[in-house]
């Protein structure tokens, strides 16, 4: 067998070379648009008013699709954020997780034969959505953060940011009333054409901007405390993030 040439393995190396590089770029350029902080907002936008307006399972199908778009973009963020290169293991494990969030639901909402199980599958999903949407909004505030100076970029993820606090609450909101049916009080005496989710997004979003139409008042203590707390995360989220705003765009640098 002929021995390869030194020149004729130099340039096998060197185009070698030249595709990981293209190859890496072309990723880099994908998670790019992948990251893209104006594709959140817009879905966040979709997830919180069709949360709000849907009134059959069909469309509350399109609400837990985009919330698992939303995790998939959040898992592709937090994997390039931690990792100087793009780690396929993590966000494989991500990807089980939101999968498993997915079987899930569809175990809840469309099937029979799990009747039993449903507060486990329900309970099991609840947090799953917690930790990415969780993790997610910790890494949007790292970003907002540790910017030298104010884009429309930064201004969209803080509001992304925002947003996902109202998203996080109500989750939980949803996990409390879903245990107990009588954990909220409808001050207004009429039939509430809504189910449940309906009004926990609305409901969540009202306390978060501290509005309080007194339409919906919370009872139970445990829904008493997050939306107490919630005023709170709202309030001082606010306060920092646009104090850090302020003084990045008046730096003299």
């Amino acid at each position: 067998m002929a021995a390869v040439s030194p020149r004729i393995a130099e340039r096998q190396l060197l185009l070698e070379l030249v595709g990981a590089s293209m190859s890496h770029q072309y990723l880099n350029r994908c998670l790019n648009y992948c990251l893209n902080p104006y594709l959140l907002l817009v879905l966040s936008i979709v997830v919180v008013v069709t949360s709000i307006v849907d009134k059959n399972a069909t469309v509350e199908g399109f609400v837990i699709f985009f919330m698992s778009v939303i995790m998939v973009l959040l898992a592709l963020r937090m994997v390039r954020v931690h990792h100087r290169t793009f780690s396929v293991r993590i966000f494989v494990s991500f990807l089980f997780l939101i999968t498993v969030s997915i079987v899930c639901d569809l175990l809840v909402y469309w099937t029979d034969w799990a009747t039993g199980f449903k507060n486990l599958f329900f309970v099991s999903a609840a947090i799953i959505r917690l930790y990415v949407f969780g993790y997610g909004w910790l890494v949007l505030v790292k970003t907002l953060l540790t910017r030298q100076r104010v884009t429309d970029t930064t201004i969209i993820t803080a509001v992304v940011a925002y947003l996902f606090i109202g998203i996080i609450w109500s989750f939980l909101y949803f996990a409390i009333w879903t245990i107990d049916p009588q954990a909220f009080h409808f001050s207004v005496v009429r039939d509430y054409d809504f189910r449940s989710w309906n009004l926990v997004m609305y409901f969540s979003f009202m306390t978060l901007t501290t509005v309080g139409y007194g339409d919906i008042i919370p009872v139970n203590q445990w829904l008493m405390a997050l939306a107490m707390f919630e005023a709170m995360t709202g309030a001082i989220y606010l306060t920092v993030v646009v104090a850090r705003l302020v003084s990045l765009y008046s730096s003299p640098n």
